[in-house]
């Protein structure tokens, strides 16, 4: 069975590495696109020189562009290769404009389409994370889902229940894949800091809202170390309007470098989705840095808190870090054994 794969941003290499490995390891086929998205050495080709996954067979080089312009030509170069492959299935990733483009170019073809982590909901429309899984979702024929809480959502907006498989997070395998190995980060930081991460559109696009982002973490930095590694576009965001953080910064890190970082820390920092399950999965708190989350189970459990640059402060000096609470909602990090064993037939 040939599965065509669509990747384009640094989470997706990450889990698809998971699939990819267990999916080859059954004898089977699979094609890897990559649009360009990422295109930084350490936001993208690190997993490939890494060896955590086969060399993409096409690479689009799309980057830089508007989300029309990049939806657009991404949905050409995938709609060809595709017509090349003739694969049996297409599967997608999370929430991106790749992933948009490689449900609506498959739909088009009438491919059948797999989705991981189907049914997240941020409930922003302002939010193009949230326009592209809303619509790949109804295109998709395989809708994986991370919770009960995804499946649910999905059947509230009338999808046949027979398309819907709760297999869990396949960013908890990627998780305890990665821990079994050793770090490569250089020195890990010493005492006491928070880690920080801050890059999605809303956060740095507007630039009110990361003036305000600013003056709350260089308010929180007079009491407690933070460590940063720089996602480029909030690299460039900063120095366009001449901002700067009081924190230690780092370069990009590769992905066991992050949990290594984040295992090490006092508390996260985010915008992120994948650094807040990442830090549950560490047993870690996690401040997000929006207004509202797709990953609500952590919001539930009280391990996610929900702060604006007026809130943070509050937020971190009423949290009790000496308590944790008990749940699973996440599955228990056999997720890509779970999706391998629905496409092959087997469950």
């Amino acid at each position: 069975m040939k599965v065509f794969t669509v990747l384009g941003a640094r989470p997706q290499f990450i889990k698809a590495a998971v699939f990819s490995r267990l999916w080859r390891e059954t004898g089977q086929e699979e094609v890897i696109l990559h649009t360009g998205q990422h295109f930084d050495f350490n936001m993208s080709a690190q997993f490939w020189e890494e060896g955590k996954l086969p060399l993409p067979k096409y690479n689009l080089g799309i980057h830089s562009l508007s989300h029309g312009a990049m939806t657009g030509r991404m949905l050409e170069g995938i709609e060809s290769a595709l017509l090349q492959e003739k694969p049996a299935l297409v599967l997608i990733y999370g929430d991106t404009n790749s992933t948009l483009a490689g449900a609506l170019a498959a739909a088009k073809l009438h491919i059948p389409i797999a989705h991981v982590e189907a049914g997240l909901r941020s409930h922003n429309w302002q939010m193009p994370e949230e326009q592209n899984r809303v619509l790949s979702d109804r295109l998709s024929t395989y809708l994986f889902t991370p919770s009960a809480q995804a499946g649910a959502q999905l059947l509230k907006e009338g999808i046949n229940a027979k398309r819907i498989y709760q297999v869990g997070d396949i960013m908890y395998n990627a998780v305890l894949a990665e821990m079994a190995k050793s770090s490569t980060l250089a020195q890990i930081p010493q005492g006491d800091y928070a880690l920080l991460s801050l890059h999605r559109q809303e956060n740095t696009d507007d630039k009110k809202r990361l003036q305000a982002w600013v003056k709350a973490i260089n308010t929180l930095a007079q009491q407690q170390r933070i460590i940063m590694p720089l996602h480029p576009r909030t690299k460039a965001k900063l120095k366009s309007l001449g901002l700067n953080l009081s924190v230690d910064v780092l370069p990009p890190q590769n992905h066991r470098n992050l949990l290594e970082l984040i295992k090490h820390s006092s508390f996260v920092l985010t915008d992120s989705g994948g650094m807040q399950k990442e830090a549950f999965y560490l047993a870690k708190y996690c401040f997000t840095l929006r207004e509202e989350t797709e990953w609500r189970e952590l919001v539930d459990l009280g391990v996610n808190y929900l702060v604006g640059p007026q809130t943070l402060l509050a937020a971190i000096e009423n949290c009790d870090f000496n308590s944790w609470p008990e749940g699973k909602p996440y599955g228990d990090g056999r997720t890509g054994e779970e999706i391998v064993r629905v496409l092959l037939g087997d469950r």
